[in-house]
């Protein structure tokens, strides 16, 4: 990994020489002062990505990786960009064979999984080299009554370190989950969904457990990952059958509370997150949250604090814009919330818990408000107070 104080020395060292180079009568000190304030923000944003998706923290606490696209032709590579967790500057770029959207890093192999979303794949990646060892392929083509082909999508990258596993889903109708050994890059199974769209994913390895997030009429299935098997449902029982119509809910991402066995899920549907205990299936709570298109969320148990993404924007709301949410976990109270235009997507927490990582969108229609050409995508920086 880099060191955070080396890189932030060079970058110093650096940046005086330039300003030296160039005949500016801007005196180092000043250099220092302004880069030091950069690290030291409470909340810094970073717009300098094409395309970004997911972010991972590295165990170190020094550096965060994030995953982008180019571009959506089959053609298009991927790309992991890590960036100092500090100043959120680029310290590294590693282009990967197929697009990335979904990460998963296992900091007791240094190992850094890439969702590649759209080819039914996950890449792998040395985290500490960059060095890609390889592409895992896990989806089987389709043909639909057509005979036009297809591959299911992969979506959630969940790694299960103790054990040396990664779990994948696939928002499919049915939805799929696929398991696979790390220790030797295969496909051990492949469960298959009574519900669809089989999307978010957490795993208690206590438990040896692995909770997955979906549509239809049994909302969480509970997976016994040795097996390969579903072994439990929980079912909010609003929704009639197992497809669009008769869903009323699309549980999208999963997290999870495994010392106070509760199962936090985002309901794009109904704009709520809901809380299940884990233990019995029962839903504990249902908790409103204000805007449109809730995302992400996930569960700091160093604060027992609950972390929300909603992009802003839904057929009524079309030119509206997202924030984070910041709920108590003990109260299920809105604490407070910071607004991220144009669309936030994705979180990741340090392995310390004091600093949230926030993805952000730009506008991809011109008839937003806040639609620019050529608009750059966002990584931000919120310290914890």
């Amino acid at each position: 990994m880099f060191s955070h104080v080396s890189f932030t020395a060079r970058f110093l060292a650096l940046a005086a020489a330039a300003l030296l180079l160039a005949g500016c009568q801007t005196a180092p000190s000043q250099v220092v002062a302004e880069a030091l304030s950069i690290a030291s923000a409470p909340l810094l944003r970073q717009d300098a990505f094409q395309g970004v998706y997911e972010v991972a923290a590295a165990a170190d606490g020094n550096s965060v990786f994030v995953a982008t696209i180019n571009g959506f032709e089959p053609q298009n590579a991927g790309f992991i960009h890590r960036l100092d967790a500090r100043t959120l500057q680029t310290l590294q770029t590693i282009q990967v064979p197929q697009r990335s959207f979904a990460l998963g890093l296992n900091h007791a192999t240094g190992t850094l999984y890439v969702g590649n979303t759209l080819d039914g794949s996950i890449t792998v990646v040395d985290a500490v080299s960059g060095t890609v060892r390889g592409v895992i392929p896990l989806a089987v083509p389709v043909r639909n009554a057509k005979g036009e082909e297809s591959v299911p999508h992969t979506r959630k990258v969940i790694v299960d370190e103790k054990n040396n596993r990664i779990f994948v889903t696939s928002p499919g109708q049915p939805g799929l989950v696929w398991v696979v050994d790390g220790n030797t890059n295969t496909l051990t199974h492949t469960i298959t969904s009574d519900g669809i769209w089989t999307a978010g994913a957490a795993y208690d390895e206590d438990a040896n457990r692995l909770y997955v997030s979906q549509g239809g009429i049994n909302e969480i299935l509970v997976i016994d990952p040795d097996a390969g098997e579903i072994v439990g449902r929980f079912s909010t029982g609003d929704s009639t059958a197992n497809t669009k119509e008769g869903s009323r809910h699309f549980f999208i991402n999963a997290a999870l509370d495994a010392k106070g066995q509760r199962l936090f899920s985002t309901d794009a549907n109904s704009n709520q997150v809901y809380v299940f205990n884990t233990a019995s299936g029962e839903l504990i709570r249902q908790i409103p949250i204000e805007g449109a298109g809730l995302l992400d969320v996930v569960f700091n148990p160093e604060r027992n604090e609950l972390y929300t993404t909603q992009r802003g924007v839904s057929r009524d709301r079309p030119g509206g814009t997202g924030a984070v949410t910041f709920i108590d976990a003990d109260t299920y109270a809105v604490q407070r919330t910071v607004d991220l235009p144009a669309h936030p997507n994705s979180l990741a927490l340090s392995p310390d818990g004091d600093t949230l990582y926030v993805t952000v969108k730009a506008p991809h229609g011109d008839k937003h408000p806040f639609w620019r050409k050529d608009a750059l995508d966002s990584v931000v920086r919120i310290d914890l107070p």
